[in-house]
Formats: structure tokens, sequence, C-alpha cells
């Protein structure tokens, strides 16, 4: 015989389950502060037929890390239609590999970021939620990551672009590491 009802059962079970969650929130938090710092990105974008959405793009990134490494992975896609699809893909690239940037800015120059045009608020494109959730918006338009990059403090530009590819390049503006 159990030496708890079964309201107090539950409760403790669902305060383990939240507790569990929270734990989960913090430790995603705490990984997106610890990204290692970017002194260059090269984002390679080929497209793509698609049956159902036109073209599809598929991307690379090339990443150059502030302490002399080198990292490259793939795997980002977007699929569908109606919505800019490039952005979409920067946007999980800058999310896997700059989010840390956005965990360095303050509350109140992070606050915005929907294009409200306030004096101090974040750029369209760069979203904030609560205490724990930051980070860079897809299907908002690639000229959109000129302004965000420069707000965290880098540099986006188109390197190259033909039918079936695009090359951008987001290189930080800081000079030491």
């Amino acid at each position: 015989m159990s030496k708890y009802t079964l309201e107090q059962i539950t409760a403790r079970r669902e305060a383990r389950k939240e507790a569990r969650k929270e734990a989960k929130k913090a430790a995603e938090t705490q990984a997106q502060k610890d990204q290692k710092p970017v002194k260059k990105i090269t984002i390679s974008i080929e497209w793509s037929k698609s049956r159902t959405g036109g073209s599809n793009p598929h991307a690379e990134a090339e990443v150059e890390y502030r302490d002399g490494t080198f990292e490259r992975r793939d795997g980002f896609t977007a699929s569908g239609c109606g919505y800019d699809k490039r952005s979409t893909v920067i946007a999980e690239i800058f999310n896997a590999f700059l989010r840390y940037k956005l965990w360095q800015l303050s509350k109140t120059r992070i606050k915005g970021g929907h294009g409200t045009g306030s004096e101090g608020s974040a750029p369209y494109g760069i979203t904030s939620y609560g205490k724990t959730s930051r980070g860079f918006s897809g299907g908002i338009g690639t000229s959109c990551y000129r302004s965000i990059s420069e707000y965290i403090g880098g540099k986006f530009e188109c390197v190259a672009e033909g039918k079936t590819f695009d090359v951008y390049t987001y290189s930080d503006k800081r000079k030491k590491a």
C-alpha cells in the first residue's frame, strides 16, 4: 500500500515532468550562449527542382571559428511554396552558429525585431520570446540579413549567384579573437 494518495502521486509526476522540461530549456539556452565565436561563414545554396514547390534550396555552411578551427555542415533545406525559402535556410544556418551573438545583446537591444522601427529595437528577423528563446527568422527575405548582420557586428554579402546556386558570406567585423 502506498503512503501517497493518487492526487499526490499525480502532482509529484507533473512536478518532475515540469522540472525536466525546464532543465531541457535551460540546457538549450546555455548551449546557444556557449557556441564557438565565428570569424566567417560561407553559405553555399544549390537549388533542385521539386514536383510540388518549384525549386528547393539545399545549403551547406563552411564555418571558420575565431580559434582557428573549421567546420562544414550540410542538411539545411526548405520545401513547400509561398514563402522565401532562401532566407529560411540562411536563418537555419544563423541559428546553428550565431545565436550566441543574440545572447550578448541586452534585453532592450534585442526587443523589437519585428520591423517596428522604434529607437534601439532589433531589425526585422531577430526574435526574442521570454528569457529562454532568441533566434533568427526565416521566410523574411534575404536582404534582411544585411541589416541583421550589421546589428550583430558582422557583414553579409552575396559573393556569387547563378540559375541553380547562390553563395553568401557572413564575416564578423571584430578584428581580434
